[in-house]
């Protein structure tokens, strides 16, 4: 049996029979982006913005209907804006394309598909941790020129509501900017619920006592704020459903069953946490070993992790020189061990964890 959860990866449009207790929030969206031509959807994180745009809002279009370009900073976003534009075009691209505002480039966008184009800026954040002002400022006079244009253009903004006070400049040059605004709650027990009974149903995975074993998982995912974490929520359906397959594996059963004695098994949501990132750390730092032929060192890679974490908990932006200046001076790593390090880091999805 496939194993539905997602574990630290966002739904995608494909993903619409998993996708639970989201219907208030898909409609509103939906609504919410017909209403302007700018949208901005803010949520803490761990809200599920990613999955609501992608899932939720994607699967109430069908692909005749709109242009998404689902466009991440990167290294730049003036950048990845030409990049997104560049690759949605099927026809022949113009000698001066690089020359052209964005407007002009989403006009050929447009005349090469005759449907309305969606610019999506995920983790809009990003531009502020790790954007320069020039970088800024040439983005909002972007998107304003845009907005003036009156082109079958939309563009929704998704951020973390932390860094809402950080488009204070991008208001003095948009004034509407907060005008058609959505902010994503956290889900409540009884939708949690419903992800987690939905899930299991769909994927044939038997629940005992339904009741009693779907609320001690939610029990277990509570923070110190009595909140859950949806993204919690799915690595621990994740660990549960691998537990469960192991036992059934040692029975000699099909089925995977959930019951309240495998939940108590499994504990905390810091429980969980903790054991994956204890497996995690052994498998680097026995990669790095065979890899580069030097002696195992414990805890190098977590060393190098922590550097990524601010006192908040969040992640923070580092190059390998700044990270490798965090480290203890007994600690220094090559620039080809530090950059397997990041990259084992992003394969297993711990950067993303941070987010």
């Amino acid at each position: 049996m496939q194993n539905p959860f997602k574990f630290l990866d966002a739904f995608q449009k494909d993903d619409k029979e998993l996708f639970f207790g989201r219907e208030k929030e898909t409609a509103q969206l939906y609504n919410a982006v017909f209403a302007s031509n700018l949208t901005l959807l803010y949520g803490a994180s761990g809200t599920g913005k990613t999955s609501l745009v992608n899932c939720g809002l994607g699967n109430k279009f069908y692909d005749t209907d709109w242009v998404p370009l689902f466009i991440r900073r990167g290294n730049n976003i003036n950048h990845a804006i030409n990049t997104a534009i560049r690759s949605g075009l099927t026809d022949s691209i113009p000698d001066d394309f690089e020359t052209l505002e964005v407007p002009e480039k989403l006009r050929l966008l447009y005349l090469d598909h005759y449907k309305p184009i969606y610019l999506i800026f995920d983790q809009f954040e990003e531009l502020f941790i790790l954007g320069s002002k020039k970088e800024q400022q040439q983005f909002y006079q972007s998107i304003a020129t845009l907005l003036k244009a009156g082109l079958q253009a939309k563009v929704l903004l998704i951020i973390r509501e932390e860094w809402i006070a950080h488009l204070n400049d991008l208001e003095r040059i948009i004034p509407t900017l907060f005008d058609n605004r959505l902010r994503v709650e956290r889900m409540n027990d009884r939708n949690i619920y419903r992800v987690i009974s939905g899930t299991a149903r769909y994927a044939d995975i038997k629940v005992n006592s339904p009741s009693e074993t779907i609320l001690a998982i939610i029990d277990n995912l509570r923070d110190k704020n009595e909140r859950v974490d949806l993204t919690n929520l799915q690595v621990y359906l994740d660990r549960l459903f691998r537990e469960a397959e192991q036992k059934s594996k040692v029975e000699g059963k099909d089925t995977i069953t959930f019951d309240l004695s495998l939940v108590r098994k499994l504990g905390q949501m810091s429980n969980v946490l903790s054991s994956f990132l204890d497996e995690q750390m052994t498998i680097i730092e026995q990669n790095i070993k065979e890899k580069f032929g030097k002696p195992v060192v414990k805890g190098l890679p977590l060393e190098v992790l922590f550097t990524l974490v601010t006192d908040d908990g969040t992640k923070q932006a580092l190059d390998l020189t700044q990270i490798n200046a965090a480290l203890p001076k007994n600690r220094k790593l090559e620039k080809a061990e530090l950059t397997y390090i990041m990259q084992e880091f992003e394969r297993v999805k711990l950067l993303r964890a941070l987010d």
